[in-house]
């Protein structure tokens, strides 16, 4: 099986739900008759810009394509998100830090990202840390306060729902 060939099925696995690791994906290659590594498949998630996040409340992949899907799209990713993840707020201007569980960073930095907030240059993600990174200390405080502001809503939603279907 070529790459091409190899990495649309990938794509079809993660889009199909189910998939959580690679070893799974490994495991599904296999019970197709296709032997793959998970070195392999570690190429081809990150050929594919494939990033680990959170849906249904379960750490899963996600394809390119889930995250793109507009400003307003993003903005409820994040809210999603936000609802499913602990995050601690801390500033250093024009910086601020958020804190999260582990694992959780990428989908939340990639979600503010595509959210395209003005003032917002960009993010770096760790494994539990994200440094956004904004053009000056009024826009940190602008940003601090609109994502405690959406946390403030999940909050709300959360509390008046304990179902959380908001």
């Amino acid at each position: 099986m070529g790459t091409i060939e190899r990495r649309d099925q990938v794509r079809r696995l993660i889009a199909a739900g189910g998939i959580h690791t690679q070893a799974e994906l490994v495991a599904a290659f296999r019970e197709r008759g296709a032997e793959v590594t998970q070195a392999t498949i570690s190429r081809d998630l990150a050929g594919l810009g494939v990033v680990r996040g959170f849906r249904g409340g379960r750490l899963t992949y996600l394809l390119p394509d889930d995250m793109t899907d507009g400003a307003g799209a993003a903005e409820g990713r994040l809210r999603r998100l936000l609802a499913d993840l602990p995050l601690t707020i801390a500033e250093t201007a024009p910086l601020v830090v958020l804190r999260t569980s582990p694992g959780g960073a990428n989908a939340i930095a990639s979600a503010i990202d595509l959210s395209q907030w003005e003032h917002v240059v960009g993010t770096i993600a760790g494994d539990d840390t994200i440094f956004v990174a904004c053009t000056d200390a009024s826009a940190m405080r602008r940003f601090r306060a609109r994502l405690e502001a959406f946390i403030g809503q999940v909050s709300a939603t959360t509390a008046t729902d304990p179902g959380g279907e908001g």
